[in-house]
């Protein structure tokens, strides 16, 4: 999904300012490290280093495997032709470590997790001045799910699913911004950067002949399951409500029907 979303522009843009020389490059929240493997198999950025750290320790063990220099290990995507070093550890907790800034700052489906004003002083911090961040896939406050089930229904299902992302508190600090794609091009200048550029990094999932290429039908029931452990405990919608919403949705994924967008943007910034 990111390989077909991630805008063009913006990444030829990263590629020309990062490429040379080669960067050091450091990862937020970089999961099970598909981000290492898109740019291993692209070939075009050639990293002297990559430092991937997420805060979830089955992710990181996930990467390890992912990422085993021997092609040959079981389940090993192909080698990775630049090191790798792998980290669990939350943002703040490593920007208080002790590192050598870096010359790239990668962030994918990342800040539209945080307080976005609070966390990007923190991560500003982590580059050189001459260095640069990409702020990738961050939500920017649009669900669409077709065909319609019931008109004020789907509105107050999609928009109480974008207020928990606003409310979401993770020990005890605000923690989300359903708006965060368009935030960013506001907040990252009063933050002590520049844009440079910037464009709409969408997910598209429709049928294709009645069904749906690759992992996409998995990709929808998940994006179904995230609904759902969101809103089963909200007071505005009766369980019912929520439950009748679901089944329909279900259904539809069942039938190869069901078409999802989420729009998102991508940004390239310096330090300014």
């Amino acid at each position: 999904m990111d390989d077909r979303a991630l805008n063009r522009r913006v990444w030829e843009q990263m590629i020309l300012c990062a490429a040379h020389p080669a960067p050091r490059v450091l990862e937020l929240g970089g999961g099970i490290g598909t981000m290492v493997e898109r740019v291993a198999a692209e070939g075009r950025l050639a990293p002297r280093s990559w430092t991937l750290i997420d805060s979830q320790p089955a992710l990181i063990e996930e990467a390890h495997r992912r990422l085993a220099s021997a092609a040959t290990a079981p389940g090993a995507v192909r080698a990775v032709p630049f090191d790798v070093e792998l980290v669990t550890s939350g943002l703040e907790e490593y920007a208080a470590s002790g590192f050598v800034p870096f010359d790239l700052v990668m962030a994918n489906a990342f800040l539209d997790l945080f307080d976005t004003a609070q966390v990007l002083p923190v991560i500003r911090a982590l580059c050189r001045p001459s260095g640069h961040f990409l702020f990738s896939i961050t939500f920017d406050g649009l669900t669409a799910l077709e065909p319609e089930i019931d008109a004020e229904l789907d509105r107050r299902v999609i928009e109480l699913y974008h207020r928990t992302m606003d409310e979401r508190i993770v020990e005890g600090k605000p923690s989300g911004d359903s708006r965060c794609g368009r935030h960013l091009l506001t907040l990252l200048p009063r933050c002590g950067y520049r844009v440079v550029e910037a464009g709409p990094s969408d997910w598209i999932v429709h049928p294709r002949d009645g069904g749906y290429p690759a992992d996409e039908q998995f990709f929808l029931s998940c994006i179904l399951g995230f609904f759902e452990e969101s809103l089963s405990a909200r007071p505005e919608l009766e369980k019912n409500e929520l439950a009748r919403w679901l089944k329909a949705r279900r259904d539809q994924l069942a039938a190869g029907e069901l078409v999802f967008i989420a729009h998102q943007v991508d940004v390239l910034a310096a330090p300014r």
